[in-house]
């Protein structure tokens, strides 16, 4: 008798998963390297790709979610936890879009992807998850390797300055924003969950974009396409957790500043040293380690 073969129906769900998780890496990877493109090349203000993510955000929830009945734009602005979320999330993803031109695509997202890291930190207290001694020990190997890639090592500090300080903030805001959203799905639809980001996004790059330089028809369109990209990889994102487990779908994400990191390198020059090489893959190394589930429970735990 033949051996039986493994369900279909799982190898579907995970041939679909990975391509709306490879969709999703496309898609932030195309969104980084247009914003990173815009801001140093074309000097236009990463205040008016936020507030395009935002428009596009906005457009995209009201397609999909309204005609569903899954989004409620009032509550998306006024109810307290979705306003926190709405505000963090807005401070967070303009961290981000504003160190992509100064430190680079690569660096940019390398620190700003330890979000995950303290996230994973803020939910002991915030959400009673047990943190394991390979959490642990995934977090102090990040947290050298941004020493390392930021050039803090040897105590050697001539290459850090705000625009470091701006990405590390933004990452500790970020993974606020992942603590709230945890607590919100136990009430909220993802549709408005998204939607309260959208808002307060929006609200915080307009009057910013009052005082920066209006960009001419091909930067709109650069920003248009960089917003599209950034739905499309936060769409892809969600569509491939519904299909795989967390173990596979993070292994997915912590490629994205993999990606970006090379593509930066290829496009726009963009160079590490073999200190900042081993802080990347320091950061890398210990990402995966805090995201990867554990096989067996652990006994261990802090």
């Amino acid at each position: 008798m033949a051996a039986p073969s493994s369900d279909p129906a799982s190898r579907d769900n995970l041939r679909r998963g990975a391509g709306w998780m490879l969709g999703s890496l496309v898609g932030f990877t195309v969104m980084a390297l247009l914003v990173k493109y815009l801001g140093s090349e074309r000097g236009v203000s990463g205040w008016w790709a936020l507030l395009f993510r935002a428009i596009v955000g906005v457009i995209v929830v009201g397609g999909i979610y309204l005609p569903r009945g899954q989004v409620s734009f009032w509550r998306a602005a006024t109810g307290w936890m979705l306003v926190s979320r709405g505000v963090l999330g807005a401070l967070g993803t303009a961290a981000y879009y504003l160190t992509l031109p100064k430190l680079g695509a690569g660096k940019a997202t390398l620190i700003g992807n330890t979000w995950v890291i303290w996230a994973a930190l803020l939910a002991v207290p915030m959400l009673g998850e047990v943190l394991t001694w390979r959490k642990l020990a995934g977090m102090m190997l990040a947290v050298f390797g941004i020493a390392l890639i930021t050039g803090l090592q040897g105590g050697d500090l001539s290459v850090f300055g705000r625009y470091e300080l701006i990405a590390i903030g933004g990452a500790l805001v970020a993974a606020a924003v992942v603590v709230v959203i945890r607590q919100l799905t136990r009430t909220e639809s993802s549709g408005t969950i998204f939607a309260s980001q959208c808002l307060y996004t929006g609200l915080l790059a307009l009057p910013m974009c009052w005082f920066s330089t209006a960009p001419g028809w091909l930067d709109l369109g650069l920003l248009t396409l960089a917003g599209v990209m950034a739905a499309w990889g936060q769409l892809g994102m969600t569509e491939g957790f519904r299909y795989l487990p967390v173990s596979i779908g993070g292994a997915f994400q912590i490629l994205l500043p993999l990606c970006i990191t090379v593509c930066g390198c290829l496009l726009f020059g963009e160079t590490f040293s073999l200190v900042q090489i081993a802080g990347a893959g320091l950061i890398l190394a210990g990402c995966y380690g805090v995201v990867m589930p554990s096989r067996r429970p652990s006994s261990a735990s802090c």
